[in-house]
Order: structure tokens, then sequence, then C-alpha cells
């Protein structure tokens, strides 16, 4: 796994900084690629990224020939020019050519988190090890000594594009959800702190094995066929399963967190949320995961002059940046 954290500079051009005019010949990594027909023949359509990004590509000259040079995933050196088609920026493409993967970095291509994961991590481990039950505290002496599930989840991202979508990501997210609920835990005496506190950290575990990072992030068949909550349930009922006299109704209420944290059937959670904790992490995800979406636009979008997003079919709404003078006045 070290292999992302060994880096060496290659790439000069970023998708987020390309403009129309701009000649490009540098290396992106190939996420899509399809045929298509119009009125006078046929061309290929791309979808090239690096870690900034994602933009579309098209090669109107011998496409057929190009189809078959290269496959969704691989690295390429692409070389032709930047423009607009439709009001959005695309690369018109006048050759490209495969890249050795060994010879390419990898951090150039996936977007990481700003904390190291050993930072990450060692937070994570913190925040487990304040827990004072002490059948839980052996559950997460179990996981953590598992050092491939470690590594994993020190990498893994919390999503494919909406919110917390790079290495790191998902530790990121899950310490954020630790923080709301342990807030949470203060307002509301009722809840199980130590209870709500292992569901936050566990609750998106089965996300170590939901994507594959080889270019760029997408989901494995395994989060497409299994999905993160099953993967997640059966990796604690596994842990669980080697402590002696772990409590039957302290497993069933962490594998309810677990099980009902998307909050909805039509969202995936096999079953809704039925207890204080789980209504309190479901709604701490939610936050963090929307906040985190929205966060990622406004970075990437907001820029002078600019009020609005573009439209976010996700949660089907604009997002307003606000008025760029209003701003200078309060500041």
């Amino acid at each position: 796994m070290s292999k992302f954290y060994v880096f060496r500079e290659m790439k000069k051009t970023w998708v987020k900084d390309l403009q129309p005019g701009q000649p490009v010949d540098d290396a992106f990594v190939l996420r899509k690629k399809e045929l298509k027909d119009f009125e006078k023949g046929s061309f290929l359509k791309l979808e090239l990224g690096d870690r900034t990004g994602r933009i579309d590509a098209v090669v109107w000259d011998n496409p057929d020939q190009f189809y078959l040079k290269a496959k969704e995933g691989d690295f390429l050196q692409v070389r032709g020019m930047a423009s607009v088609y439709r009001d959005n920026l695309q690369i018109k493409v006048d050759s490209f050519s495969r890249l050795d993967p060994a010879k390419v970095d990898l951090k150039e291509f996936l977007p990481t988190a700003a904390e190291s994961p050993e930072a990450l991590f060692a937070a994570y481990q913190k925040e487990a090890q304040s827990l004072k039950n002490p059948h839980l505290k052996m559950l997460f002496e179990e996981i953590f000594a598992d050092s491939r599930l470690v590594e994993k989840l020190k990498l893994a991202p919390a999503a494919k594009l909406w919110h917390h979508n790079y290495l790191g990501g998902l530790l990121q997210h899950t310490l954020k959800i630790v923080a709301i609920c342990k807030a949470a835990a203060e307002i509301y005496p009722l809840a199980k702190r130590d209870l709500l506190i292992a569901g936050a950290l566990l609750h998106d575990i089965g996300k170590v094995s939901q994507y594959q990072m080889e270019g760029y992030i997408d989901y494995s068949d395994e989060g497409r066929l299994v999905g993160h909550i099953v993967e997640g349930c059966q990796i604690v009922s596994d842990k669980i399963s080697k402590i002696p006299d772990f409590p039957v109704e302290l497993s069933l209420n962490l594998k309810h967190l677990i099980l009902s944290h998307q909050g909805e059937l039509e969202l995936g959670s096999p079953v809704v949320p039925q207890t204080l904790e789980a209504i309190i992490l479901h709604h701490a995800d939610q936050m963090d995961a929307q906040v985190g979406g929205v966060t990622r636009i406004i970075q990437n979008e907001r820029e002078p002059g600019k009020k609005w997003s573009s439209y976010v079919n996700l949660i089907k709404r604009f997002i307003y940046f606000g008025d760029e003078s209003t701003k200078k006045e309060r500041g």
C-alpha cells in the first residue's frame, strides 16, 4: 500500500486548470470510452481524469482504431487542445499513447486527504481507546490486530464522487461523525455514549472493500454485489465471534447501528433506525455527508463574480455562494 505515498513529479497540466485554447500534452487516466455515431460517421468520446477532476475528450480521426488502443483504467499520454463545446470544456485529442502503470505516480490521479493516513488512523485509535465498555474495547483490539483491514481502512475513500471522495476520506468522514455523536451524547443523556461512539467508528467500515482505486475511484465488484452495509455488519460479526461472552444485546444494538445508518430502506439500509443511538447516528452521518458534498462543490466551483453553483442532481438544487461584495463589507 505504500506505493500511494512514494511520489515523483510528472504532471504539469491539471484538469481543474485547463483553459480553452490551451495545448495539452500530459498524462491522464481513462475513466470511460464510448464510440458514438453522428451524421457523418462516428467519433470516440472519452472521459479523462486526474486528482483534480474529470473532463470529456473527443477523438474525431480514426476513432475505431483509437478505441482499440486503450481500455478504461489505463494511463494515457494525451496530446491535443482544450476547447469549448456546448458550454462545456473538453479536450480535442490528436493522439494518445498508453503509459506503463509502474512508472506512474498514483498521487497525481488519486486525490488524498490533507492529513497522512497514519495521523488519521492514530486519531481513530484514540477514539476507540477512549471507550469504557470492556467488550467494545476488546472488539477494537480484534480490529486493530487485523493488519490487512487496518491498511485498507487507512486509505479507503468515503464515496466515489459526492463526499470525502479521496484516499483517507473514510477516516476523515468517520472522525467527524464521532465528533458530532460525542456532542449529541452530551445533549441527549439517555443515549448510551459508548454504544453510539462505537457505532460511529464502525458504521462505514464495510467501505474498506466498497471501492477499487486503480487510477480512479470506482465501485469494486464486492461493492456493487454486496455493498458496504452488509460487508460492514459481517466484519463486525466476525470480530465479535472471536470474543468470549460478548453480550448478545450489545451485539444486536451495534449491528443495528451499522445496518440502519442510511436511514431509509430506499437508501440501502436493510432496516430503519429503531433505537435512540441509531437515530442520532443516522442524522450525524447525513449531516457530514451533505456538508462534505456541498463543501466540495464550493471549493471546486466558487470563483469571483459567481453566485451560484451548477445544478446538483444528487440533492436536486443549486448551491448559493453569496455575493463577494457583501462578504467584503462584512469582513
